[in-house]
């Protein structure tokens, strides 16, 4: 179990992971309509072991955020180039869930005000 917990740990606590995406779903049967609401929120890392802490930056609607990070070395012909370390981007998590919705033919309906 330990070996499986660091392997956790290190997939979910990175130092490059500083934003937390949820998206909250409501079924609506009489129009058909699936109501989103996307809210993220800012993390930092404390303690050590690191783990997440939730910082008080809060947004709440339809958000796309990329992050990425790149390596710069030398490559095979001794040139500088970037090489593309790891990536985020937010439309990666939302948009196998709008396609679901919409395939199984409802509407996707994304809510900033009012209630879900």
């Amino acid at each position: 179990m330990a070996n499986g917990r660091s392997r956790l740990q290190t997939l979910f606590v990175r130092p490059q992971l500083t934003r937390a995406v949820r998206f909250r779903m409501r079924l609506v049967p009489e129009t058909h309509e699936v109501r989103v609401v996307e809210e993220g929120r800012e993390v930092t890392r404390v303690g050590d072991p690191p783990r997440l802490k939730i910082s008080g930056r809060y947004t709440r609607g339809p958000d796309r955020t990329v992050s990425r990070h790149d390596t710069i070395g030398r490559g095979a012909d001794g040139r500088l180039e970037a090489t593309e370390t790891w990536r985020f981007d937010s439309a990666e998590l939302r948009d196998p869930l709008r396609n679901a919705v919409l395939t199984a033919g409802w509407t996707w309906r994304s809510v900033v005000f009012g209630r879900l």
